[in-house]
Formats: structure tokens, sequence, C-alpha cells
């Protein structure tokens, strides 16, 4: 059985490592979030990941955006296994709601990583 944990060298943190995933990145689109992938040069079996909520969207509630960060984190671990490794990718949040559940958020990245594994 896999480890389902988020560890620390899963974070995507350095700023000029965001700005390559979205300037470089190939970006994939469903109903609740989009994906910026970018390909790694160096083969580690480990993919990095930066979540994203932008402020326009939700009032400017600090609390809501941090929720969703939660939510989007937790339908992450879950569904990880689904994206091969070497990827630095952004997940933001397009179109989330107070109701939306983290068990609709991992079929939506489960299809959102199929979709990046045939391209």
């Amino acid at each position: 059985m896999k480890k389902r944990s988020f560890t620390r060298k899963e974070h995507l943190k350095k700023n000029q490592a965001i700005k390559a995933v979205f300037d470089k990145g190939t970006r994939f689109r469903s109903k609740l979030v989009t994906v910026f992938s970018l390909k790694r040069n160096n083969n580690s079996g480990v993919n990095r990941v930066a979540f994203a909520v932008r402020k326009g969207l939700y009032n400017k509630k600090p609390s809501l955006r941090n929720r969703y960060r939660r939510v989007l984190r937790e339908a992450y671990r879950k569904t990880k296994e689904f994206m091969p490794g070497g990827h630095d990718m952004i997940v933001l949040a397009t179109n989330l709601t107070r109701q939306t559940k983290s068990t609709s958020l991992e079929q939506e990245l489960i299809h959102v990583f199929k979709k990046c594994v045939k391209k």
C-alpha cells in the first residue's frame, strides 16, 4: 500500500519555479480546477505542487481561500498516484463553492491527470 502523505519535498515553493510553470507549462482545465504542469529535466520520482486560489473570486475572504486550499491539498494527496513523477504543477481553483466536496475534486483531478498523461 502506498503512503498517501504530502511531504515537504512535494511542495513547490520557489517563486522562480512557480513562474516557470505558469509561463512554460501546459494548461489542463476542468470544471473546478485548472492544472499547469511542467516536466522537469531531472528524473526525480517526486512531483512538486503548489496550490493557488485567487483573491478576487471569493470576495477577498482569507478564511474561504484557506479552506479551499486545504480541500485542494487533500484531494491531491488522495489522487497523486495517477500522475507520473518528475513534474512541477500548480493546481488553481477556478470554480469552487462552499458546497464543493473533496470527493468531487478528487474525480476532477483524476480526469485532469489522465489528460496530462496522454499528452
